[in-house]
């Protein structure tokens, strides 16, 4: 239907198929057609109720298919209020303090970059604690926005929080805690946690001051044994 960029792009018509989602199974089938016909980047354009999955993107082969997610309810704001970014909250105080606008450029995952590690836990651990954390260090956190004016931003000034569900099943992200931008800044952007508590996967959502969010799905196989992999 077009491109964004170099890479292909998909408008997923819910107005003509009212009934279909957009599933594992509907990226599946768009991957047996398309194939090495296209390149390792793929996006789909989509109504967010529509889509039946939370991760930002699904990986087929050498192609991995990014789902920009659209609420219904946004062509209708815009036109009762105008234009405006909605900026999300930087600390607990602040999330009763949102401004109360829309905004809308386009659905934008922002880039993350984290290094994921095991470590010694630091100070005082508490009672049954397995002896060793999992890291999370966020190294880099940019927003991509596309607006008329030029905006710059340096590194982490648009984070607004990062959200976690320990033990994701791959369906429903269930809440368990949020790390704030101006807290995780006093702790040099280092997310830690009990390695016990990793069972099975998690799903780490961050989340810009614009409301765009990058989704990760993690194993504890994905955290390196040792700090010093990274340190020397």
């Amino acid at each position: 239907d077009g491109s964004l960029g170099a890479n292909d792009v998909l408008v997923f018509n819910y107005q003509k198929y009212k009934d279909a989602v957009l599933d594992r199974d509907f990226i599946g089938d768009l991957h047996s057609i398309l194939g090495d016909k296209i390149g390792r980047r793929f996006f789909v354009i989509a109504p967010a109720a529509s889509v039946a999955f939370l991760e930002d993107y699904i990986e087929k082969g050498n192609t991995r298919y990014f789902v920009l997610r659209i609420p219904y309810s946004i062509i209708d704001e815009l036109h009762r209020k105008g234009f405006t970014h909605i900026k999300q909250p930087v600390s607990e105080m602040d999330v009763n303090d949102t401004v109360d606008a829309v905004g809308f450029d386009f659905i934008q995952i922002p880039d993350a970059e984290c290094e994921y590690y095991l470590d010694k836990p630091k100070g005082q651990v508490s009672l049954g604690h397995s002896g060793k954390d999992a890291v999370i260090k966020i190294k880099k956190f940019e927003s991509n926005i596309i607006s008329k004016k030029p905006l710059h931003y340096e590194n982490m000034e648009t984070l607004s929080m990062v959200m976690v569900d320990y033990n994701y099943d791959g369906k429903v992200f269930n809440f368990d805690e949020v790390f704030y931008a101006e807290d995780l800044k006093k702790q040099d952007y280092e997310i830690r946690f009990d390695s016990n508590k990793l069972d099975g996967q998690m799903m780490l959502i961050y989340i810009d001051i614009f409301g765009n969010e990058k989704r990760e799905v993690k194993k504890l196989r994905d955290f390196t044994e040792l700090r010093e992999a990274f340190y020397g």
